[in-house]
């Protein structure tokens, strides 16, 4: 299925570096940013709740940007 189907579908896209992996963690991704419930997702992913948030989850990166004031703020504080 991966190589018929697909592996040649995303490189259409320019997405033919993607992995079977890179899809699982893009799709568990984008479900937890549309509120959907975690325990289906690792359901359908064939994981466990925790595999499923610890490992496959990655936090957006917009989210991340949020963290650059948190180092500010720590680099005042110690600076004192």
């Amino acid at each position: 299925m991966w190589h018929r189907i697909m592996r040649p579908a995303l490189k259409k896209v320019g997405l033919e570096w993607a992995t079977f992996q890179v899809m699982c963690r893009t799709n568990a991704t984008l479900m937890k940013a549309m509120g959907a419930d975690g325990k289906l997702v690792a359901d359908q992913l064939g994981h466990t709740l925790d595999v499923n948030q610890n490992v496959y989850v990655h936090s957006p990166v917009e989210s991340r940007l949020g963290l650059v004031i948190v180092n500010q703020l720590e680099q005042t504080l110690l600076v004192q």
